[in-house]
């Protein structure tokens, strides 16, 4: 596993994949839901409107009228409307660099805005895939391997799973259509598993029902 060889890019067509390798998914975050997820613009969004309705409170009990009030809290607004188009622009940016790609032997992560790194994941690597899914369908798709092969956090971000920092595990975030992506993954573990088995992917829930854990299934 190597976090940083870009020797053999993964290009958007098959054609950059070496002879006996073949691709089985290659895509992107979806923006509005990486936005949303790895971004967390609601939550800044909110952090903004609480400030806001502190300042016309406060305003309010040391005496000022309504409308006083008001206009002495609206001045939070340009301020908001600048972080939270900075964020969604410098999102729009990491999306725009991001390619997530599996092949038969791979699993490839291809981001960083100013400097492009790649993470490479050998399929064999691979213990288990997780997925988490939202309410659209799109979700979060983590990798977890040995601990002797340990990923930088840092590094990884903000395509890494969330809270869990003492052994980081790489994540394709925000896929659309996780779940049948999670499956084609699991397929292309039991197949470098058991390449002659005919092995079917198997899911243990955790009875939350947004998401579980992906494993080979036993030969």
């Amino acid at each position: 596993m190597d976090e940083f060889d870009d020797s053999t890019p993964v290009n958007a067509v098959p054609g950059g994949i070496p002879e006996g390798e073949r691709l089985i998914w290659q895509g992107r975050p979806d923006l509005k839901s990486f936005v949303i997820r790895a971004f967390h613009i609601r939550k800044i969004a909110l952090y903004f409107a609480i400030l806001m309705a502190w300042r016309f409170a406060t305003d309010l009990i040391d005496g000022l009228a309504v409308a006083q009030a008001t206009q002495s809290a609206l001045w939070v607004l340009p301020l908001a409307a600048i972080a939270l188009g900075l964020l969604f622009g410098f999102a729009w940016l990491v999306r725009r660099s991001t390619i997530y790609t599996v092949t038969t032997r791979r699993v490839i992560l291809r981001h960083g805005v100013a400097l492009p790194k790649t993470v490479t994941i050998p399929i064999n690597l691979v213990e288990s895939v997780d997925l988490k899914v939202a309410g659209d369908g799109s979700g979060d798709i983590a990798f977890a391997v040995s601990s002797d092969h340990r990923m930088s956090f840092v590094m990884l971000w903000p395509h890494a799973r969330p809270w869990h920092l003492s052994q980081p595990q790489a994540a394709f975030r925000a896929v659309p259509d996780a779940q049948s992506v999670a499956a084609a993954m699991v397929d292309a573990l039991n197949g470098a598993a058991a390449p002659a088995a005919g092995a079917r992917p198997t899911a243990e829930r955790d009875g939350t029902g947004d998401h579980g854990t992906l494993a080979p299934a036993a030969g």
